[in-house]
């Protein structure tokens, strides 16, 4: 493929989100809802030019925080939520759902390309048989013009005997 071919868009409006991920999303967007109204604080969105992976903090970092967490609050019940773990969460569920939508992205681009190669398939046996007939075509006529020629020299036989 040429390097213009690789930097251009591929569509040029995105397509909808379907099934599972477009409940995923909106189940996200709702609880995004909720926490505005409520007053929780959100992180910017990063405008990013291109994707990059999200850097995640280390596994020590976050054990300690939480173990520091759980040293202020020992007695919590089931439906009583820690603070910091509500960032967690956040983040845990933001990583799921882009981990989803890469996901899908993935089985989009798989299923337009296998599309892609089923037609250049069918392109190809097309073109194929239009070449066979042409070619069979060609043999006909080589062979109906060494019949001719076979004729010709037959009847002109006679007329270069010797008499």
């Amino acid at each position: 493929m040429s390097e213009p071919a690789l930097k251009t868009q591929t569509t040029a409006a995105p397509r909808p989100a379907q099934g599972p991920l477009q409940d995923w999303l909106a189940t996200l967007s709702r609880i995004d809802a909720a926490d505005q109204a409520h007053g929780a604080p959100r992180r910017q969105a990063e405008a990013q030019a291109a994707w990059e992976p999200r850097i995640v903090a280390p596994a020590e970092v976050a054990k300690t925080t939480t173990a520091a967490e759980t040293v202020k609050a020992p007695a919590a019940g089931p439906d009583i939520e820690m603070p910091g773990l509500r960032g967690e969460d956040d983040d845990l569920a933001a990583l799921m759902a882009e981990n989803m939508m890469l996901k899908a992205r993935l089985r989009q681009e798989n299923a337009r390309y296998d599309e892609l190669q089923a037609m250049l398939a069918d392109e190809l046996r097309a073109l194929r048989s239009h070449v066979q007939q042409e070619v069979d075509k060609a043999e006909e006529l080589r062979a109906e013009r060494d019949l001719w020629m076979a004729r010709a020299e037959a009847l002109a036989q006679p007329l270069f005997q010797r008499r």
